[in-house]
């Protein structure tokens, strides 16, 4: 598993970067991969798609012809797996942080709480976040510039969500703030209280 992160340049076009996903990090990626549910493309257009246009953190991380897209959302992080043939799947999960976005925690979410356990779900999406902006940082966790097989990889992976995003545009261009509003609404709705990965 790698992350992938778009470095931007001036008066050219962003530089793919990618770096090894800790191994504990890639290990609970694949448990939550685990609990992923299909995706069609209309409930990804009326929903996880809005996000792309909210100030959401998230990051990418390839792994073999697979993207699989990590959003920091409520009650944790949102799990989407983009494939190359187009197929979707995603999950939600909760946050191990009891209190994460200001829920309210349950017993469960306290009894598993362990303050000094490492927290799987902020590495996965902080780790390559900090990484695009901080030449420093990049350096530090080992980015280095992706081959033409890494970026054509990456690019099939997302080619149908790419399409998708050209028909929001088109149908939703004049209007793009409602149609982001009611996407809002709609993931809300999706995630529920998340799947517990201990």
């Amino acid at each position: 598993m790698r992350y992938v992160i778009l470095v931007e340049q001036k008066r050219q076009a962003p530089a793919m970067y990618t770096a090894p996903v800790d191994q504990d990090d890639a290990d609970y990626l694949r448990q939550a991969a685990q609990t992923l549910k299909p995706l069609s493309a209309e409930d990804y257009m009326k929903g996880p798609a809005a996000i792309l246009h909210m100030l959401a953190r998230y990051s990418y991380v390839l792994d073999g012809d697979d993207v699989y897209w990590c959003v920091e959302w409520l009650p944790g992080m949102i799990l989407i797996r983009f494939s190359r043939g187009g197929q979707m799947a995603w999950t939600a999960l909760r946050s191990p942080v009891p209190d994460f976005g200001g829920r309210t925690p349950t017993k469960e979410d306290r009894d598993a709480y362990d303050p000094d356990a490492p927290n799987h779900q902020v590495s996965l999406i902080f780790e390559p976040w900090t990484a695009q902006s901080d030449e420093d940082d990049r350096n530090a966790k080992g980015f280095a510039r992706a081959d033409a097989k890494t970026e054509a990889t990456f690019e099939a992976a997302l080619s149908r969500v790419n399409e998708i995003g050209e028909q929001i545009e088109t149908q939703h261009g004049d209007n793009l703030e409602a149609w982001v509003y009611r996407g809002e609404e709609e993931v809300a709705k999706m995630v529920g209280d998340g799947v517990r990965i201990d």
